[in-house]
Order: C-alpha cells, then structure tokens, then sequence
C-alpha cells in the first residue's frame, strides 16, 4: 500500500487567504443594512416591485409552457399563468398596496395558527408544554391581529428589525475577516 500526501489547502487556510473577499460581503451586508434603515419604505417598494416581476415572468412562462406540445394539464397551466400575470402587473402598478394585502395575509395566517395553537394545547392534556404552547399560540394571536389592523406600519417596523439584523451582521462578518487575515499571516 502506497499512501501519497495531499497537496490539498485546507479549507480555512483557503478561506483566509480570502480575508478580502470576506470584508467585501460583510461591508455589503451592513450598507444593505444601513440603506434598509434609512429608507425602509422605498425598501419595502423595491422588494415588492420585485415580487411584481417575479410573479409577471412566472407566469409568462407558465403561459408558453402551456402551449407547448408535451405540456401536461394545458388549461391549468395557462390558467396559472394568466394569474400570475395579472398578479404582477397588478403589484407592479400599485406596489404600496401589494405591501399592505401581503401584511394582512401574514397576519391572518399568525391568528389562524395561534388560534390552532391555543386550541391543540387547551384540548390536548397530554402535552407537556401545552401552557407555553397556549402563550406562544396568544402571542401569534395578538401579533396577527396588530399587522391586520395596521399593515404598513407594522412591515415597516419588520423592514427596520430586518435592517438593523443586515447592520449586525455585516459588522460581524467584517470583523470576521479581520481575524481571518490575522489567521492567513500566521499559516
């Protein structure tokens, strides 16, 4: 038996080398951070303009898809794709209110599940944490019912927890790749 060294780097000697490439995410991350900080609202515009064309060439090519000779289900597949069309042009042309339907949707759904919740962990006394379900279950309740109420402010109070995460975590990353340099020189 012949074994043979490997000249393979390791895989964090290879990462620090790469220090550079590090900071350049990190400093990134924590400019989208900042720009979300800033400009929550004009975020939350641009995420939705792009879930506007997303939904527009989903459905573009679910269309063409359905035209296509070895399609399955053609009517469905046109059907869905005229929706999604519409869809997108619809968020396309009023992204605001995309913004506010989508919030609303959201908080439905946080009260149907909390409400699931408190129920399954009232009914259910073989649960051992059922109280903590029932108080998690009220939480998502009375989460829901403050986004079905206010839509948009509440986004935008999500849009600002998601800008100061990004700042964090950019920082983080950068210092980071900090500690990788540091760990490149010594190797």
């Amino acid at each position: 038996m012949s074994y043979e060294m490997s000249t393979a780097t390791p895989t964090g000697i290879t990462l620090a080398r790469e220090w550079s490439t590090v900071l350049f995410v990190g400093i990134v991350t924590a400019a989208l951070g900042i720009l979300v900080l800033v400009w929550p609202s004009e975020t939350l515009v641009v995420l939705s303009v792009l879930f506007g064309i997303q939904l527009l060439l989903f459905g573009l090519f679910r269309l063409i898809h359905a035209f296509a000779d070895d399609a399955p289900a053609r009517g469905l597949l046109g059907f869905v794709g005229l929706l999604g069309m519409i869809a997108g042009i619809a968020i396309l042309r009023h992204p605001y209110d995309a913004i506010a339907v989508l919030a609303t949707i959201l908080g439905v759904v946080w009260i149907v599940m909390g409400s699931i919740d408190v129920i399954g962990a009232l009914a259910d006394s073989t649960i051992g944490n059922r109280w903590w379900q029932a108080i998690a279950g009220l939480l998502s309740v009375t989460a829901g019912i403050i986004v079905v109420v206010w839509p948009t402010p509440t986004v935008t109070v999500l849009a600002w927890i998601g800008g100061l995460y990004l700042l964090i975590f950019g920082l983080f990353i950068v210092v980071s790749s900090f500690a990788l340099r540091s760990a490149a020189k010594q190797v």
